[in-house]
């Protein structure tokens, strides 16, 4: 009798000092915000 193992989903691994690939697409975006805004104030957005 042949036996079949049920395929596991693979699973995706944590890592948490890896960007994806929206996570450099956001950035970027706050980026050119952040550039736009010292361009039109001529002062750097402080966050604090």
């Amino acid at each position: 009798m042949a036996t079949t193992k049920k395929a596991e989903k693979p699973r995706k691994k944590v890592i948490s000092h890896e960007l994806t690939y929206l996570d450099v697409r956001q950035a970027a975006r706050d980026g050119q915000k952040a550039f736009d805004a010292f361009v039109l104030t001529g002062k750097l957005p402080v966050s604090k």
